[in-house]
C-alpha cells in the first residue's frame, strides 16, 4: 500500500510543474531579483516564475522568492533546473522571418525588396515571456548553424528578440543600438523593457554584449 503524501509533498508536485524562466533587465528589477531566485546574464537576469493561470484568454503568474524555495524544500538550484526544463515544455520556442510574422498579424503581404536585411523574430508558441531563449546556447547556437552565420541579437521586449544576419549588416551596430532605444522610448511598455544593449552571438564566445 503506497504511502499517504504529505501537504508538502503535494504542494512541491504542483508547483514544479508550473515553474517557468523569464528574462528580465537586472538595474531595472534589483528589488525584485534581489528576493527571488534567479541567474545572471550578462546585463540580465532570469526569473523564476509560477504559472498561476493559462487559459484562452491569457496567462498570469507570479516570481517565486527565497522564502517560497524553502517551504518547499527544494534547493534554489534544484528550482531553477526544474523551471528551466519546465520552459520549454510549457512554452516551446518560435522562430519566423519578421515580415511573415507581421503579414501573419496583420493580414496583409508585405512588399520587401531584394537589399532588404533578413530579420528573425525568436519568441515562444504564446509570444509571452519569449525572450528567455536568446541566452540558450542551444536554440541561438541551432538558429546561427542552421543560418550558416553569426548574430546580431536586439531585443524588442521581455517577450521577444530579433536575430539579424552578421554578414547581411553594412551600417554597424550604432544604427541597432539605435534601432532598440527608439524602439524602448516609443513602441515598447515600461514594464515589458528588456534592454538598450545588443548582443552578439558567434560560435567562439557565445553572446557577448556588441561593443
Amino acid at each position: 500500500m503506497k504511502a499517504k503524501m504529505s501537504e508538502q509533498e503535494v504542494l512541491k508536485k504542483i508547483v514544479k510543474k508550473s515553474l517557468f524562466v523569464k528574462l528580465i533587465n537586472t538595474e531595472r528589477n534589483e528589488a525584485l531579483i534581489e528576493k527571488c531566485i534567479s541567474k545572471e546574464f550578462l546585463d540580465l537576469s532570469a526569473v523564476v516564475r509560477v504559472v498561476l493561470k493559462m487559459d484562452k484568454e491569457g496567462m498570469s503568474s507570479m516570481a517565486l522568492s527565497k522564502k517560497d524555495a524553502e517551504n518547499l524544500g527544494m534547493t534554489e538550484e534544484e528550482i531553477y533546473a526544474a523551471a528551466l526544463a519546465n520552459t520549454l515544455r510549457l512554452f516551446p520556442p518560435k522562430l519566423m522571418n519578421l515580415g511573415r510574422y507581421v503579414e501573419m498579424s496583420i493580414g496583409v503581404k508585405l512588399p520587401l525588396g531584394e537589399d532588404e536585411v533578413t530579420t528573425y523574430i525568436l519568441t515562444n508558441q504564446k509570444e509571452v515571456d519569449g525572450a528567455i531563449y536568446f541566452m540558450s546556447p542551444e536554440v541561438v547556437g541551432g538558429i546561427a548553424e542552421a543560418l550558416e552565420d553569426d548574430l546580431y541579437i536586439l531585443p524588442c521586449s521581455v517577450n521577444e528578440v530579433l536575430l539579424i544576419r552578421a554578414s547581411e549588416l553594412e551600417d554597424g551596430v550604432d544604427e541597432l543600438k539605435e534601432m532598440v532605444r527608439d524602439a524602448n522610448e516609443t513602441v515598447v511598455s515600461e514594464k515589458d523593457i528588456l534592454s538598450y544593449s545588443v548582443y552578439y552571438y558567434d560560435k567562439e564566445n557565445g553572446i557577448t554584449i556588441a561593443a
